[in-house]
């Protein structure tokens, strides 16, 4: 059975390694993933014929339709199996009488085709030893990575309006090299609060370094995993903009990130707590007062050594950095969504409606959108585009995206509505020109115009002037009135009213006013 494909997100991570001159086996282990994963999409680059820096460039969609990757082959089963109940046979070793033989013994009878018993042991063994290898002397090149955690402590300060004390987290941003910080308090911990924590701090540092390190906090990592960590993705929309990569550090290691431990510890002791007896009214005012203990802390020397922090970071670290990217990052916002059959789907944060082309109508499609833009896209290919609109239940829509047979409701306005009138006639314009003022907004008024520009489709001009004439005359100037004009026959022309009321004709028995003038005869 095929394994699930990897999210293209680690992909460009995966390119982005290579990039940089990582080897196979250095980007195997810091993405957790097999080291022939790392050379099956290496191969699909090389195969797609496109370089690096333009994959990098699009999309998660596009880079998916452009390296068209399969369904990576599984790791061995075996070894998988003997990995997944590692915690477990190391958990029974620990009770009396319980040998590895018995665990070999009872592991073959569930997994017949399993490791043999030298095997076994040799797995168990490689595996205690893997666990118990230190990490602490990793080396930590100028620029290369920057770590990320929160302080142990909160920062607080008081509403001066309703005197409630509010407490706030405090995040810590760490290079490996010169170990210069930034400290920030935030208002939370979410994810939107991080990310424009972390662009304040790359801002501060001036660029940012290669490898970005989060410890396990739920908005860098979203399963926590030894071996494959889900990373959040609008973390990874943010490496992925600053040219950078991340590797979060392992759950309940704290040997993965000294530095930012030793860094936690220190801003506790030199940065938070020489500020305890002080009270601030403000989240800003707290963040000078940390800026200002922060600089008094860059320029303390190491210990045993003249050279500070911060002229580590001028003279080593500041230049390895990465420059900063020219434009800011934007906050992407993921959302699967079906265009519904009046080729539209709506962004529910904003109550808001886009159109897409009539041809994907009822179709699933994938919406990115940004603080100013919504794209959609259907299996990896660009649809249609917008700017983004905040106005509650409005409707953003292009011409070409409707059928032809709707189109024209586009064109809809009040100009629209005068030609077609005045095209029928001067009373029929100025009837509409009266229903058009009668309302403070033309919009209100559309339906009407519909009605009595529809009744000179069913009774002609020649009736829709003669009652547009009386309407105007009586001023009143409403679609109901004129139908009911027309209904009654009072519109009809005036030459069919002329033929009616002619002259009675001749006969004996009619009395003409003569007879009527002579005498009366009582007799």
């Amino acid at each position: 059975m095929a394994a699930k494909p990897k999210p293209m997100s680690q992909i460009k991570q995966l390119l982005r390694f290579t990039q940089q001159g990582k080897s196979i086996k250095w980007i195997a282990r810091s993405l957790s993933v097999s080291r022939n994963t790392v050379r099956k999409y290496l191969s699909l680059q090389s195969a797609s014929g496109q370089p690096i820096e333009e994959l990098l460039q699009l999309e998660d969609n596009q880079l998916e339709q452009a390296l068209l990757p399969t369904a990576p082959q599984d790791h061995d089963q075996r070894y998988r199996v003997l990995l997944d109940s590692y915690d477990y046979f190391c958990d029974e070793l620990r009770r009396p009488g319980v040998t590895r033989w018995l665990l070999w013994s009872e592991y073959r009878q569930s997994h017949p085709g399993g490791y043999c018993y030298s095997q076994f042991c040799k797995h168990l063994h490689d595996l205690g030893q893997a666990r118990n290898l230190s990490m602490a002397n990793l080396p930590h090149p100028p620029g290369e990575q920057i770590y990320i955690d929160f302080a142990g402590t909160y920062g607080e300060y008081v509403d001066p309006a309703t005197g409630h004390i509010h407490k706030v987290p405090i995040l810590v941003l760490t290079l490996g090299h010169s170990q210069y910080s930034y400290v920030e308090a935030l208002p939370s911990q979410n994810g939107e609060d991080l990310i424009g924590g972390l662009q304040r701090g790359f801002s501060a540092f001036g660029g940012v370094s290669k490898v970005l390190i989060p410890d396990n906090m739920k908005t860098a990592v979203t399963k926590t995993d030894r071996y494959e960590p889900a990373i959040n993705r609008l973390l990874e929309d943010l490496a992925n903009h600053y040219n950078t990569a991340v590797m979060p550090a392992r759950p309940h290691h704290p040997k993965d990130k000294p530095l930012v431990e030793s860094a936690v510890r220190d801003v506790g002791r030199h940065v938070v707590a020489p500020l305890r007896n002080r009270i601030f009214y403000s989240p800003a005012e707290l963040n000078q007062a940390f800026a200002e203990q922060l600089r008094i802390w860059h320029e303390r020397p190491f210990q045993g050594r003249e050279e500070s922090r911060r002229q580590r970071f001028e003279q080593a670290e500041r230049p390895a950095l990465q420059p900063l990217p020219d434009e800011p990052f934007q906050i992407k916002k993921y959302a699967s969504l079906t265009i519904r059959n009046n080729c539209h789907i709506q962004i529910r944060e904003d109550r808001h409606y886009y159109s897409a082309p009539y041809a994907y109508a009822t179709k699933k499609v994938q919406v990115i959108y940004t603080p100013d833009r919504v794209q959609m896209f259907c299996q990896g290919r660009l649809i249609a585009a917008h700017q983004r609109d905040r106005t509650p239940y409005g409707y953003t829509t292009v011409r070409e995206h409707l059928p032809e047979n709707q189109r024209h409701w586009m064109d809809r306005g009040p100009g629209w509505y005068r030609s077609r009138a005045y095209h029928i006639s001067q009373e029929a314009g100025e009837l509409i020109d009266r229903v058009l003022s009668s309302k403070t907004y033309p919009e209100q008024t559309y339906r009407s115009c519909d009605g009595i520009l529809g009744l000179h489709r069913k009774v002609g001009g020649e009736q829709l002037t003669q009652a547009a004439r009386i309407a105007l005359e009586l001023d009143c100037c409403t679609y109901s009135f004129v139908s009911r004009l027309i209904q009654n026959g009072m519109a009809k022309p005036a030459e069919a009213s002329s033929e009616d009321s002619g002259e009675l004709p001749a006969h004996d028995n009619i009395r003409g006013k003569t007879y009527f003038q002579q005498p009366l005869n009582l007799k």
